[in-house]
């Protein structure tokens, strides 16, 4: 799983769902996954709907020759917000409102829904696609809930996700899985 990259804040006036694009630094960061990714080439490549994700995803869709395919399943715990605000820029900028915005998200059903919408996801393409590795281009969000489940824990969010870092599950014949890493940026260096 890949975090997309660093996009910018959007904010729509007209109430349409918040939808950024990729800063210069976040497209830098695109071309640094899939020189990475094209070491040990994935046999699929799969994007959250979200510009972000599909922008840092087609960096690679170019470098291997591969297309993305779009699921629906991939987005953000929170996709049709009119205001997108990176976490860590709200950190920096406001502190109060960061841990608010934190609170949010543990609170309701919406991180058990992405949770059972993501973990559907996973456990398809684990069925239909065995013995292949699939590269996941999604939300900071999307990888707290897989990884909760991977480590059997009630916490959805408990990672704070880089922009750009790669997380590598694996999973065996009888769909056991396990953590190989978290949080991987050393490629964007």
């Amino acid at each position: 799983m890949i975090r997309h990259a660093h996009p910018i804040s959007e904010e729509r006036i007209d109430g349409t769902p918040a939808d950024p694009p990729l800063s210069e630094a976040g497209f830098e960061q695109s071309r640094a996954v899939a020189e990475w990714l094209s070491r040990n080439p994935p046999d699929r490549l799969v994007s959250s709907p979200a510009l972000r994700a599909r922008q840092t995803a087609e960096a690679t869709s170019r470098k291997l020759g591969r297309p993305v395919e779009i699921d629906d399943r991939l987005c953000d715990v929170n996709p049709l917000l009119s205001r997108y605000v990176t976490l860590e820029e709200e950190r920096v900028r406001d502190p109060l409102a960061y841990r608010r915005r934190l609170d949010q998200y543990r609170e309701g059903d919406h991180l058990a829904d992405a949770s059972a919408r993501v973990n559907a996801a996973l456990d398809e393409w684990t069925d239909t696609h065995p013995g292949k590795r699939v590269a996941v281009f999604c939300h900071g969000s999307v990888v707290n809930v897989y990884a909760a489940r991977v480590l059997g824990l009630s916490e959805f969010i408990f990672l704070d996700v880089g922009y750009a870092s790669g997380h590598r599950f694996l999973i065996s014949r009888d769909a056991a899985r396990s953590v190989k890493s978290l949080n991987e940026t050393a490629y964007l260096t």
